[in-house]
């Protein structure tokens, strides 16, 4: 097994203690804390891609490397991270904490059910969507209310992650390439 995989399975781990401990002694778990969970996945990501490549560029050739050779070998921990991250995300939320998205779901549907209090709200859902213009306000609630309850499942928290992480991936391989090639590794 390649030492960045190694490395990146680490930080994995490291990344679950860290949000298991925040779930278990109940630190940054309200919606407006919940911005240093997400940096705190932010930070394993780019540490993982980071040491694990230093560990395997300080033993290499650098002669004969190439700067897309750096990117898909800088490439290959971070996606073992995002793929294994993605998966215990769904662990996370659907066995560990499901009540979180739980929490979501009912904080959007009180504030849809605020907003339906106000005639104007319901006026502007029916001329903004034709669909809404036969349906009672309950029917109406019910289809607005579809979006949310997909969104905060545990698959779609997955998927999103996995894609966001991805696109991490790919944008910290190019930074971390131009960092190794221009100012620790220069020839």
């Amino acid at each position: 097994m390649k030492t960045s995989v190694k490395i990146a399975l680490l930080f994995v781990l490291i990344w679950f203690t860290g949000k298991y401990s925040f779930f278990y002694f109940d630190v940054l778990q309200t919606g407006d804390q919940y911005f240093f969970q997400v940096m705190w996945n932010l930070l394993c990501l780019l540490l993982a891609m980071f040491v694990g490549s230093y560990m395997e560029k300080r033993g290499e050739d650098r002669r004969n490397s190439t700067a897309l050779g750096d990117i898909k070998s800088i490439m290959g921990g971070g996606m073992v991270y995002t793929v294994a991250v993605s998966l215990l995300m769904y662990v996370y939320y659907s066995k560990i904490d499901p009540d979180y998205n739980a929490h979501q779901v009912e904080v959007v549907e009180q504030g849809l059910r605020n907003s339906f209090k106000n005639p104007k709200y319901v006026k502007a859902q029916r001329e903004s969507n034709p669909a809404f213009k036969t349906l009672t306000e309950d029917e109406m609630f019910d289809k607005l209310m579809e979006n949310p309850r997909v969104m905060y499942s545990p698959k779609s928290v997955m998927l999103i992650s996995l894609l966001g992480l991805l696109l991490l991936t790919v944008i910290n391989s190019i930074v971390l390439t131009f960092i190794f090639r221009r100012l620790i590794f220069r020839n």
